[in-house]
């Protein structure tokens, strides 16, 4: 049991909490907890697990069943003492297990390739609740892919990940692609590029969006860009009786995600 955060694999684990950087050189990320820690697929790979050694007493079968349906060795069930997994954890209440997950690469071209696509872009999405609510919300929905500019926050921030409660395994998501390369490859595909902005032509409910669509979503401070407005399709705004001049971006995508969904719903 390892009772020091000197120890490599509690280096290693704090490393690849903190830092971006190092994430992205193993290709990894962390999920933690027993409900994220079960999302994870078959089909996608687990380096390693942590568990606390009262978890570990408190649920052996548990932990057998998970070492057993991922052929992991003893090695790679790392056991640590209460303290630190307390120390190492980034929830406020612990669970006493996380895991080390190869992060997965999507092909943008078997993406798109999908009949009647649902998807949605995100530029410069900078708050990770926003960005997990968002993935949680297109699943939910039958998005068939998420796409993140590359000024977007980190997808395996772990706040974001937290946020997609499991999301994030059940459908593609892209990361770091060139807005303006995305836009081109879309309408190459014919598929119909609706913004949310302030000075929208329309309202997403006198708009068809049965069609081959995606639906952009920009900056919470600062919206789409001016360059990006200019390559979509449509430009809508969300009614809106209030006084607020804007809404939360989660919740923006979210409005018009169900829109989407309503009017495909009513054939």
């Amino acid at each position: 049991m390892i009772e020091s955060t000197q120890n490599k694999h509690i280096k290693r684990l704090i490393g690849l909490q903190k830092n971006k950087k190092n994430r992205n050189k193993e290709k990894v990320f962390i999920v933690e907890g027993i409900k994220l820690v079960e999302e994870v697929p078959e089909d996608w790979e687990i380096d390693s697990i942590f568990v606390a050694a009262s978890f570990k007493q408190e649920n052996p079968s548990f932990l057998n069943q998970i070492a057993l349906h991922r052929n992991l060795s003893e090695n790679e069930v790392i056991e640590v003492s209460d303290k630190i997994f307390n120390a190492v954890s980034d929830t406020m209440t612990p669970q006493g297990i996380l895991a080390i997950c190869k992060q997965k690469v999507f092909s943008l071209e078997e993406t798109l390739s999908v009949q009647n696509g649902f998807f949605i872009i995100l530029e410069d999405v900078q708050d990770p609740g926003n960005l997990g609510t968002i993935i949680r919300t297109g699943d939910a929905l039958g998005a068939n892919g998420i796409f993140l500019t590359k000024g977007t926050v980190d997808l395996y921030n772990p706040k974001v990940i937290r946020s997609t409660m499991g999301s994030i395994f059940h459908l593609p998501i892209l990361t770091d692609l060139d807005i303006n390369v995305l836009l081109e490859e879309l309408k190459k595909k014919h598929i119909f590029i609706l913004s949310a902005h302030l000075k929208g032509e329309k309202y997403p409910y006198q708009c068809d969006l049965r069609k081959n669509i995606a639906l952009l979503i920009g900056n919470e401070a600062n919206g789409i860009k001016d360059s990006t407005a200019k390559q979509t399709d449509i430009l809508v705004k969300i009614p809106m009786l209030g006084k607020a001049e804007s809404l939360n971006a989660a919740m923006a995508a979210g409005i018009l995600m169900y829109e989407v969904v309503r009017q495909r719903s009513d054939g």
